[in-house]
């Protein structure tokens, strides 16, 4: 088994810091591909340079020109230009990093359980790369003795959606079968879109397909910093997030992995915070105005809730991507 990486890049400041992670790995990535989605080019012109591209030259490296339509579309670039060619693949953004020995033990995870998805712990750090603080995972899994966990979709289900909190993390701490690139080009789960919140929605469908492996161990860190999306709650993405669990308890309700008595309860608790907190934004107007609907089990509420956020979250209107040939250079 083999990797590769996809880096969908936008900010060159971490470049060196990345490429140095990856040098330095037990088991290095097959393939390393990066997609330059930054305004100027900059990763292609820094790999250019001689200086720089004769020190990472024990790595298989391909950077390539980014869609430049927004961070998903480069998400679904990569996968589209990875095509499978090793058994897995690790989507890294440009700001994280994975300490030396993680795709070692994500590769020994993988072979013990063949999981369609491998998840490992990681530290939360400032943007200067100092660990600061955990993410909390649950006590079970924290005191655990193992360090490799297989987790099924019920006890996923239950555990983050259906409490509507992540703390399996990001793309950056997971590894995935090839068999999934396909699944997270839907950001999908019964026909219900969980836009916002697609890294936990692609770990949630990879449990469905098989137990997804845990690797309890703290494998890299989760840059912070105050151009991030989470730095302003009131932004799009914040909200899209927030809704997106709504999204995720109702597919998991649907699906028979939620309890619907638990799920119910979620939406109860969730939907007046949102309304709480966003029922005075303009484009959140016609979606507060169901969510207590929906709190309160009301029978017409779903079907009124997913149409308006189906076009909210911008599932109405996604499209293809164009064939590799034709995206911008």
């Amino acid at each position: 088994m083999q990797f590769t990486t996809l880096v969908p890049a936008y900010k060159p400041k971490y470049l060196i810091e990345l490429l140095a992670s990856l040098r330095h790995q037990t088991v290095k990535p097959a393939r390393i591909i990066i997609s330059d989605d930054s305004p100027d080019q900059a990763f292609i012109a820094a790999l250019s340079n001689p200086t720089l591209r004769d020190a990472v030259a024990d790595l298989n490296i391909e950077v390539v020109p980014g869609p430049r339509t927004g961070a998903y579309d480069n998400f679904r670039a990569l996968l589209q230009r990875y095509g499978g060619q090793t058994e897995l693949f690790h989507l890294l953004l440009d700001d994280d990093i994975p300490y030396p020995a993680f795709y070692e033990r994500h590769l020994a995870a993988h072979m013990q359980g063949r999981p369609q998805c491998a998840v490992s712990r990681r530290w939360t750090a400032l943007e200067s790369g100092q660990p600061t603080r955990d993410l909390p995972v649950p006590a079970a899994v924290a005191n655990h003795p193992q360090r490799m966990l297989a987790m099924d979709a019920k006890l996923l289900f239950a555990h983050t959606a259906g409490v509507s909190g992540n703390w399996l993390g990001e793309f950056s701490n997971a590894t995935f079968h090839a068999d999934m690139a396909p699944q997270l080009d839907d950001p999908s789960l019964d026909g219900i879109c969980f836009t916002g919140l697609e890294d936990l929605g692609a770990f949630l469908k990879a449990s469905i397909r098989s137990p997804l492996g845990y690797i309890n161990e703290h494998l890299g860190y989760f840059r912070t910093s105050a151009a991030q999306h989470s730095a302003d709650p009131m932004g799009r993405p914040m909200k899209l997030a927030h809704l997106a669990y709504i999204a995720l308890t109702l597919s998991g309700r649907r699906l028979g992995l939620l309890d619907p008595a638990a799920a119910q309860a979620n939406l109860a608790r969730l939907c007046p915070v949102i309304v709480e907190r966003y029922g005075a934004q303009t484009d959140m107007t016609m979606l507060c105005t169901v969510l207590p609907g929906l709190a309160a089990a009301d029978a017409s509420a779903e079907a009124e809730f997913l149409d308006l956020w189906h076009v909210y979250s911008g599932a109405a209107a996604r499209r293809p991507l164009p064939p590799l040939a034709q995206q911008p250079s």
